[in-house]
């Protein structure tokens, strides 16, 4: 490393004690070191501890701040959706006389429309400046890139959509408002805002807020997502989330359902909807209730499809909820051994009984009972080899992947332990090799002494 913390990429030379060579060396460092500071500094760089401390403090208040901005920005898009749910509700007995208060409502879905936009373009920077200072980043174009952008503007057009308001003509007082398709179709499109709670969530988790959590996740490469989150809560309470996830669709279906088929007496009111789409979501299709419109009809494929998902994850937990413990697991494969292991004495004690019978009808010649403890004898190696595959078959599913790996960190803390004692060992060697040196050297010396002295 040179000066400034930049690294110098100097010729290799071979190692020579003489002046010239180190000469040579400090020739070519000042030169280079002159060459990196006459170019332009890249955006990293490398700061004192200090100027750490200060990221870090940035860090935290930034983190916070996105945490705050994700939950208004759930809240208001939540709030739009209520508002669009009131709005065309109020339609169905709403007469012209309403109309200014139905369009006041339309105007306070579009204002909140407007600040939940802005909120996110706050959000999305504050998530750059975040990422800026993790990575020592000096300009934003270097952490925003063609993808990000893309995202960016997808989201933004997502919360954008929602029914805008326009002047609509009442023909008398009495006259009912109606509901256009552009707007039944904006109105559907609204509820695409769910995706934001998943990040809501992720943001107010304890393991984003968890040093400890972060620092173990970041060592194995495990990336804080909402997948991981969602995984989380499906391995931690899989029950509660399903309920939600089913009631939640359940409902927002049904008034989908309702909202298409408004114009027909079938499915049109809340209530047969709410009947249509649990039938529809659990498969089952008694066929005395169908959607007529093209929207209707797409809503009830997507509950299908939906219900056959959360079928999937149902069967899925209730396996995972039956499985057996490593606890449990332990003591049903010792019962099953020692169950096995008795069954196998009793064959093999019936194989022996059989073939001394056998033997002994066979001296006496008689046929028939030859024959007869001919067929008992194989019935018993038969029954004594069919016992011995099931028990074989027992200690196959013993070896599971957790006693593998029990198995090998026995196997490292007894190479750890050899290892130990072979050092232990080495040492003890070389202190009686010393001694022994030192016992030849007084004997040396104790020879010598005599000689001296004649």
């Amino acid at each position: 490393m040179g000066r400034s913390g930049w690294p110098l990429f100097t010729t290799c030379l071979p190692a020579s004690r003489g002046k010239a060579a180190r000469s040579d060396m400090q020739t070519k460092e000042l030169t280079e070191i002159a060459i990196l500071n006459s170019k332009p500094k890249v955006d990293i760089l490398r700061e004192p501890p200090s100027e750490n401390l200060r990221k870090l403090k940035k860090r935290k208040v930034l983190v916070e701040q996105k945490k705050r901005l994700s939950a208004w920005i759930l809240f208001l898009a939540l709030f739009g959706v209520v508002l669009m749910v009131v709005h065309t509700e109020l339609l169905r007995f709403a007469s012209c006389q309403w109309f200014v208060y139905l369009y006041l409502m339309k105007c306070t879905i579009s204002i909140s429309t407007i600040i939940l936009l802005i909120l996110i373009i706050t959000f999305h920077i504050k998530e750059i400046q975040l990422f800026m200072t993790d990575n020592s980043l000096v300009h934003w174009r270097i952490a925003v890139n063609a993808r990000k952008s893309a995202w960016i503007f997808l989201e933004i057009l997502v919360c954008a959509i929602h029914p805008f308001p326009y002047e609509q003509q009442c023909e008398g007082k009495l006259s009912m408002v109606s509901l256009s398709q552009v707007d039944i179709f904006l109105s559907i499109l609204m509820f695409l805002r769910v995706y934001l709670l998943p990040r809501t969530v992720l943001l107010h988790s304890r393991m984003l807020v968890d040093a400890s959590y972060r620092s173990i996740g970041a060592l194995n490469k495990i990336k804080f997502q909402y997948q991981f989150v969602i995984k989380i809560l499906m391995n931690t309470c899989p029950g509660r989330v399903l309920l939600i996830l089913t009631i939640s669709l359940w409902i927002v279906s049904s008034w989908i359902l309702s909202v298409c088929e408004r114009d027909y007496q079938r499915a049109g009111n809340l209530a047969s909807a709410m009947w249509l789409i649990p039938i529809t979501f659990l498969t089952i299709g008694y066929g005395d209730m169908v959607p007529d419109t093209v929207c209707g009809k797409m809503v009830c494929l997507f509950t299908g499809v939906m219900g056959v998902a959360c079928t999937a994850l149902i069967v899925a937990v209730a396996a995972q909820k039956l499985e057996f413990t490593k606890a449990e697991k332990h003591v049903h494969n010792f019962m099953m051994d020692i169950r096995y292991m008795k069954q196998i004495k009793c064959a093999a004690a019936n194989v022996l009984g059989e073939a001394w019978l056998l033997h002994k009808h066979t001296k006496r010649g008689d046929m028939a009972k030859i024959q007869l403890y001919q067929r008992e004898l194989l019935g018993a190696i038969h029954i004594f080899r069919r016992r011995r595959i099931k028990h074989k078959n027992l200690k196959d599913q013993v070896n599971s992947m957790v006693d593998i790996c029990k198995m090998q960190m026995i196997m490292t803390d007894l190479d750890y332990n050899f290892s130990s004692s072979h050092q232990v060992l080495e040492k003890r060697i070389d202190q009686l090799d010393k001694k022994l040196d030192e016992i030849s050297r007084l004997i040396l010396t104790a020879i010598e002494s005599p000689q001296l002295s004649h």
